[in-house]
C-alpha cells in the first residue's frame, strides 16, 4: 500500500512529486502550497461520493474535530476554518453539483466524546462522507493508546453501519508542539487504525511538514499580529489538499 512508502516519499520527493498540472486551480492569492499527489493519495475509495458526483447528485459531507477544524486559529471560526475552504474548492471543481459541507468540529474534545456526539451531530445529516480529525487531545492528555485505537475503530464501525463514506485526519504539524507532546504513537494508531479497516487517511501532519520543509509555511516564526491571516492561508491550503484527496478517493 502506499502507505508503506510514505518515509521514502517524504524524504526523497520534491518537485518531481509534484501533482499534475490537470488538478484544479486554487483560489486566487492563495499561498503555493502544492503537495506531491503521494502524500495525498490513499488506496481505500470513497465509493458514495464517487456515485453521487458521478450522477451529479446533492454531496454533503460532516466534519468533526476539535479546535484546528473548528477554525479558532483564524479568530473568524467556521467561516475561514478548512471546512468551509474544502467546500468552496469542490464547488469549484464540480460546478453545478449541489456540495455542502457541515462544520461539527468541538475544541477540546477526545476520540471519545466526538464519537458520542455521533447521534446527533452526524446521523441525521445523513452525509455522503464523514471526515473525522482527531487524536490531539488524546496526544495532550495522555489517553491509553489502546484505548484510543479501540475507541477509534468502534467510531469507525459506527460509522459503516449507517454507510457512509469515511476519511480520517491525522493532527496538524508545529514543530513547537511536537517537541513537548508525543503524537508519534497516535500518529501511529491513526494510520494502523485506517489500514486496518481500510479507511482514507488525510496525512495533514505529512503534508504541513512538507510545506514547513518546503519553506511554504514557517510556523514557528509567525508574528502575534499575523496570525490569523496565517492560519487562514494554511487552511485555504488545507481545503485544496483536501478536495483534492476527495477528488481521488472519489475516482
Amino acid at each position: 500500500m502506499k502507505r508503506a512508502f510514505l518515509v521514502l516519499i517524504l524524504h526523497g520527493l520534491a518537485v518531481a512529486g509534484y501533482l499534475a498540472a490537470a488538478r484544479a486551480a486554487p483560489e486566487p492569492g492563495a499561498a503555493n502550497c502544492r503537495v506531491p499527489s503521494e502524500i495525498i493519495e490513499d488506496d481505500p475509495p470513497l465509493p458514495l461520493t464517487a456515485q453521487r458526483l458521478k450522477a451529479k447528485q446533492p454531496v454533503r459531507i460532516v466534519v468533526m474535530g476539535g479546535a484546528s477544524t473548528a477554525g479558532v486559529a483564524t479568530g473568524d471560526g467556521a467561516a475561514k476554518g478548512y471546512p468551509h475552504r474544502l467546500e468552496e474548492a469542490l464547488q469549484r471543481r464540480h460546478p453545478g453539483i449541489d456540495i455542502t459541507v457541515l462544520n461539527k468540529a468541538k475544541p477540546g474534545q477526545t476520540t471519545a466524546a466526538m464519537a458520542e456526539r455521533f447521534a446527533l451531530d452526524v446521523y441525521p445529516a445523513n452525509p455522503t462522507l464523514v471526515i473525522w480529525e482527531t487524536g490531539t487531545v488524546d496526544a495532550v492528555r495522555g489517553i491509553d493508546v489502546d484505548q484510543f485505537t479501540a475507541t477509534l475503530e468502534a467510531g469507525i464501525a459506527a460509522l459503516r453501519e449507517h454507510h457512509f463514506d469515511i476519511m480520517l485526519v491525522t493532527m496538524q504539524y508545529n514543530p513547537s508542539t511536537g517537541s513537548v507532546i508525543n503524537f508519534e504513537p497516535y500518529m501511529e494508531a491513526l494510520t494502523h487504525a485506517a489500514d486496518f479497516v481500510d479507511v482514507y487517511l488525510f496525512r495533514r501532519y505529512e503534508i504541513m511538514k512538507y510545506w514547513s520543509e518546503q519553506g511554504v509555511f514557517d510556523y514557528a516564526n509567525v508574528p502575534r499580529n499575523q496570525r490569523a491571516q496565517f492560519a487562514t492561508d494554511v487552511y485555504r491550503c488545507l481545503g485544496d489538499a483536501l478536495a483534492e484527496a476527495v477528488d481521488y478517493g472519489a475516482r
